[in-house]
């Protein structure tokens, strides 16, 4: 199959250009600098972007022979840098930082710019630049910042932007990742659909007619690859074990039985074991030390079964990996890593490398993975399931040891109201920006993860509200909540509140009752937004923070399709205030927080 080959040089948004690429009906697929190796299937190539500086002695490099390869290459903002750099050119560490939306000015004459608006707007997010350019290559577009924004090299066989055509907010991204491709191929072919015999043909070849047995989470994902087994080698060879932890939503564990009794598949085992993970998990607060005990034991309870079916040598284990879990996880000693999902736990790499591991559908989106599913012939509402996490909802608690907020170490500054809210330089900078909407917030005291430019975020976010008599409206909410992201240093992540708020930080572990007030809320909510058909995912958050005794919950309805980037569905807010009070009647339970974050900058999920 011919393929566009993304080299993976560190960047949060390599799995976007994937992810693009493939939309645009021609596969790609990731490869790891050190690995990459030029091949007759190539007929492109393009560099990611990345965090570290080409000048820097441990940057990442590639040995391509730039001189003499045929093959297409296309270089994005640490690949454009790095390309430009293998022709001879210069890249300096200077002022001239861009971060977010910027104009630029085209050559109209250019391959990438042709038919589009001498002016574009781009998404910048660089501090090194291309300040000389080799003599094979001519400046195609500049900003009012750096002169090198975008270059062609005279043969058409080099491109090098400076911006990021792949995110949605580069206006006209799409069309120039079109442009390259239409160097490289005429042919667009790629349908995820035309995968399925592919891949089962795959599982027999690995499978070598053993047994498979199944990790089943009850997601979109291990549904998919568990009827893969299934027409790959058949039920009778196809186990399947759902490890209840204790952090699965209300009625969830049920739902998967009668799920699967549907289709007709009975071979499924459902362990208990929330007594064991919440006596393992106590008191612990760190999210990815969550992650990491979470996934450990995972394979721990899998491997008994194992042992309990056949002998392990006779069986192999089936994961539904996709290609977002790994690369969030950190593909590469450089990346930067968003979290480690549970099945890229240390236990489970090892089960990997010793060839026990088949993941058939690691290479696919959650959107090509809800096609492939269709064309498997599963039914709609299991297809389209709104995704869950693996470790459920121990990563929707955001625990706390303590009462008392602690001072970030880049901000020694702080002082404490008696709120607990975080009363800085900072939060006045944030009144600042919001006094132009009719808005006021407060700096939270807990922290959550993000992604910002090709780094991991792990700062504050902030609850903000209209001042009375100022009616709603998402135009001006999604506008302050933006700048306020981008000008505040400690701040990744903005909630809305229908109404004032004074929230008080209070300790909160991984307890049952913890769960099961989650669980409460969770339920309602999903079951009063069901039948919003925009609404991708929506996780709900329990906070430590309460105010009057009573504690505050998150909602995050996004609208996306890949889980790559991902829009704030924008609820009307008389609905929002109604949702407020109904779970409100919940007890213990207090203020409904609206998340009003993109992705980027804020993760779909808060740890």
């Amino acid at each position: 199959m011919n393929k566009i080959a993304i080299i993976d040089f560190g960047g949060q948004y390599t799995h976007l250009i994937a992810r693009r690429i493939r939309n645009l009906g021609v596969y790609s697929e990731i490869y790891h600098p050190e690995e990459f190796v030029v091949t007759k299937e190539i007929i492109g190539i393009i560099f990611s972007g990345g965090p570290q500086s080409v000048n820097a002695e441990d940057a990442f490099r590639i040995d391509i022979d730039v001189a003499n390869i045929r093959t297409p290459i296309l270089g994005i903002c640490y690949g454009h840098q790095i390309l430009a750099s293998m022709l001879g050119g210069v890249i300096e560490s200077g002022e001239s930082k861009e971060y977010g939306l910027t104009n630029i000015s085209c050559e109209s004459d250019s391959i990438l710019f042709s038919g589009l608006e001498q002016q574009q707007t781009v998404w910048m997010s660089h501090g090194d630049h291309v300040a000389v350019l080799p003599d094979s290559c001519r400046i195609t577009a500049y900003s009012d910042s750096i002169n090198v924004a975008s270059y062609e090299s005279n043969d058409n066989r080099f491109f090098g932007v400076q911006f990021h055509p792949e995110v949605t907010h580069t206006e006209n991204g799409l069309i120039m990742l079109d442009k390259f491709i239409s160097v490289c191929t005429d042919k667009r072919d790629w349908k995820a659909e035309n995968f399925k015999d592919s891949l089962i043909q795959q599982i027999k070849d690995e499978a070598k007619c053993r047994k498979l047995v199944l990790l089943l989470s009850g997601g979109v994902d291990s549904l998919v690859a568990m009827e893969l087994c299934i027409q790959a080698v058949g039920k009778e060879n196809v186990f399947s074990i759902h490890v209840d932890t204790g952090f699965m939503r209300k009625n969830e564990s049920q739902e998967i039985m009668e799920y699967f009794a549907e289709l007709g598949f009975e071979n499924i085992k459902i362990i208990a074991a929330e007594e064991l993970y919440l006596k393992e998990l106590k008191c612990v607060v760190e999210p990815e030390a969550k992650r990491l005990i979470i996934g450990k034991l995972f394979v721990d309870i899998a491997n008994q079964e194992l042992l309990t079916l056949e002998k392990e040598a006779e069986l192999m284990l089936v994961q539904g990996t996709i290609y977002p879990d790994t690369i969030e996880s950190g593909s590469t000693d450089k990346a930067a890593k968003i979290k480690t999902h549970h099945n890229r736990v240390d236990e489970i790499t090892k089960l990997i490398e010793a060839g026990r591991v088949i993941e058939p559908i690691k290479e696919l989106y959650k959107d090509e993975v809800r096609l492939l599913g269709e064309e498997l012939g599963l039914p709609h509402k299991l297809v389209h399931r709104h995704p869950f996490p693996g470790p459920g909802l121990a990563i929707r608690v955001i625990c706390s040891d303590t009462s008392t907020p602690s001072i970030p170490l880049d901000q020694p500054s702080y002082n404490f109201g008696k709120a607990g809210s975080v009363m800085n330089k900072e939060e006045a900078e944030l009144n600042e920006i919001l006094a132009d909407f009719g808005l006021i917030g407060k700096i939270l005291p807990i922290k959550s993860v993000g992604v910002q430019g090709d780094f991991r975020t792990y700062h504050h976010p902030a609850v903000i509200w209209f001042k009375a008599g100022r009616k709603p409206n998402w135009h001006d909410l999604k506008i302050a909540a933006s700048r306020a992201i981008n000008k505040l240093a400690s701040v990744n992540r903005i909630v809305f509140s229908w109404q004032s708020v004074d929230l008080q930080l209070q300790k909160l572990f991984l307890e049952k009752p913890v769960l099961d007030r989650l669980r409460e809320v969770d339920a309602i909510l999903r079951r009063e937004t069901d039948q919003i058909a925009e609404i991708w995912q929506m996780p709900v958050v329990a906070l430590p923070l309460f105010q009057n005794g009573r504690q505050a919950f998150v909602m995050r309805p996004v609208c996306s399709s890949d889980a790559m980037t991902a829009s704030v569905y924008e609820m009307d807010f008389a609905e929002f205030e109604r949702l407020s009070k109904l779970v409100q009647k919940i007890d213990g339970v207090g203020n409904l927080l609206y998340d009003v974050t993109t992705k980027p900058p804020g993760t779909i999920e808060w740890e």
